[in-house]
């Protein structure tokens, strides 16, 4: 599978839909194909050659794109295999409906990075918009599988209908985190906003800050009460698990915890977990 590397010439005068644009798709082609693909720029077409200097990459699989692509969309969007690396910001819609293979943005992802994942990686070194981890607009499932990495903050409503996998933020996550969430694993190191677990039916959100409390407006809604049992064996293999992440998660397995189980006015059985 053959690598390639994407320059970008100057900032597109409207918004581009990259769709399409994966390793598997590259794989086959010549320099000249490759530049000649078309992408939509607004409500007309374009070449990659127009937008990018296009060259052999020198990493097998390896699609890279150097230079700020805050105006490119769908970067990776269902891609099942393969590496992109964006040096710079990306659009919106970042790895959507990724089925394997593995993303990396060195900036920020824009709106609905992650939205409906199956499987793969996703790291973004900088921030997310808002509904990453969610799920598409009119659609009823969130993120379905893999792994999302936020280095910055996250945008409200992060992991809204999130079905399975795990997204992991290192800063903030605004409000309504986790929000209809079915299942999976989500884990904030810093501050969350209000509504955090709003309609939650199961799954596990963990905050890892030390001395971190429940986030405004749940203990007062009396929709998730503390569980004062035992620690579960399994809180050893996901703190483990989440510590290989380093930051605030990296003390996790040596901490004790607090659970508060809920969403009961959803007739829930997810839990929020303290790490104090």
């Amino acid at each position: 599978m053959s690598g390639w590397h994407f320059r970008l010439r100057q900032a597109p005068a409207l918004r581009v839909d990259l769709r399409g644009i994966t390793p598997a798709a590259l794989a086959e082609l010549s320099a000249a194909q490759v530049g000649q693909l078309r992408v939509g720029h607004g409500n007309a077409m374009l070449a990659l050659a127009e937008l990018f200097d296009v060259a052999p990459g020198t990493e097998e699989g390896m699609l890279r794109f150097e230079g700020d692509l805050g105006r490119f969309d769908r970067i990776g969007w269902q891609m099942d295999g393969g590496r992109i690396r964006v040096e710079g910001d990306a659009g919106h819609y970042a790895g959507g409906c990724m089925r394997g293979g593995a993303l990396q943005i060195d900036g920020s992802a824009g709106l609905l990075a992650a939205c409906e994942m199956a499987g793969g990686s996703i790291d973004v070194k900088g921030d997310v918009g808002d509904f990453a981890a969610s799920t598409l607009p009119g659609s009823m499932d969130g993120m379905r599988g893999g792994t999302l990495v936020v280095h910055g903050q996250a945008g409200e409503r992060f992991g809204d209908r999130m079905r399975r996998g795990s997204a992991i933020v290192h800063g903030d996550a605004g409000a309504f985190l986790g929000s209809r969430m079915v299942a999976g694993t989500i884990a904030v190191g810093g501050k969350a906003g209000a509504h955090a677990g709003y309609g939650m039916r199961r799954g596990s959100i963990v905050f890892a800050a030390a001395g971190a409390r429940l986030p405004a407006g749940i203990e007062a809604a009396l929709t998730f009460v503390p569980n004062r049992t035992a620690t579960p064996a399994f809180w050893a293999l996901l703190a483990r698990d989440l510590a290989r992440h380093g930051g605030a998660f990296a003390a996790l397995p040596a901490r004790r915890i607090e659970r508060h189980l809920g969403d009961l006015s959803a007739d829930g059985k997810g839990e929020l977990i303290v790490c104090p």
